[in-house]
């Protein structure tokens, strides 16, 4: 562990307890039938009882532990702090897998201060696997032990082997013909991962990720794994994308400029 203060690393203790529940809570649902309700007005966003039951057993915890910090999720409202510290809870990322039965959905656990997230975690119970992240320095754990993980170098398309959770469903007309241009220029791509494409990225199998209409939720644990492995996390113009939206990913910054040159051309920044 690196040299940091006790506010960090007390913290990232209780991070790895908020694991231990969230997988306790999910991981027995994961393996029965799942019923889930619609959410949204328009189109499909579905919610089970293990996002909500998940969420709401992890602030609880983190209300017990650090009272002063705010809070922000995918199911329940912000609970406003008076610390710096602000918790971003996304209780099961890839509800669509967790429902269908598909073991790549995640807890996305993420630790910000004074608005920028210095703590990331992508866990995954299903495949026993997470990825950690914290300032300079990303790590994966499984059953294999702790490993330190770091991205590739690629620095042309031709390459680069590229990632997306759902480009028909996440991307508008604009959106998915700047992606289609990027995904014909790669060497290949892979599909419906979820925040495992950005941990696999981290850790040197792939080398971009491009989504669209992505949640703070969605999005605030990636930047401290994607970043502490030697990566970059942006919007498709080059800024932060701490609040979602279009977000891109690369494991070789090098990659960057010709990506923003397709993906400036989509639609307004955002």
């Amino acid at each position: 562990m690196r040299e940091y203060s006790n506010d960090i690393l007390d913290r990232l203790t209780l991070m790895r307890e908020l694991q231990t529940r969230a997988r306790d809570i999910t991981l027995p649902l994961f393996h029965s039938p799942v019923e889930a309700e619609n959410k949204a007005n328009i189109g499909y966003d579905p919610v089970t009882q293990a996002d909500k039951d998940a969420e709401a057993a992890l602030r609880e915890i983190i209300m017990e532990t650090f009272p002063d910090d705010a809070i922000t999720g995918e199911e329940f409202d912000d609970i406003a702090g008076t610390s710096e510290w602000l918790w971003t809870l996304d209780p099961i990322d890839g509800t669509r897998a967790f429902i269908a039965g598909v073991p790549v959905w995640s807890t996305l656990i993420a630790v910000g201060y004074l608005g920028r997230p210095m703590l990331g975690l992508i866990d995954l119970p299903a495949l026993d696997t997470s990825y950690w992240g914290e300032p300079g320095h990303a790590w994966r754990e499984n059953a294999h032990g702790k490993t330190d993980i770091n991205t590739r170098s690629c620095a042309t398309l031709n390459d680069a082997v590229l990632a997306c959770t759902e480009p028909m469903a996440m991307f508008d007309a604009g959106e998915f013909a700047a992606y289609s241009i990027i995904r014909a220029a790669t060497r290949f791509a892979r599909l419906g991962l979820d925040a495992l494409g950005y941990g696999l990225m981290s850790e040197g199998r792939m080398d971009i990720v491009i989504e669209s209409s992505l949640k703070p939720c969605d999005v605030r644990a990636l930047i401290p794994i994607v970043e502490g492995a030697g990566g970059k996390i942006t919007n498709w113009h080059g800024g932060s994308c701490i609040d979602g939206g279009q977000v891109v990913a690369v494991g070789d910054p090098r990659l960057l400029p010709e990506l923003y040159t397709y993906l400036g051309r989509a639609m307004t920044p955002t």
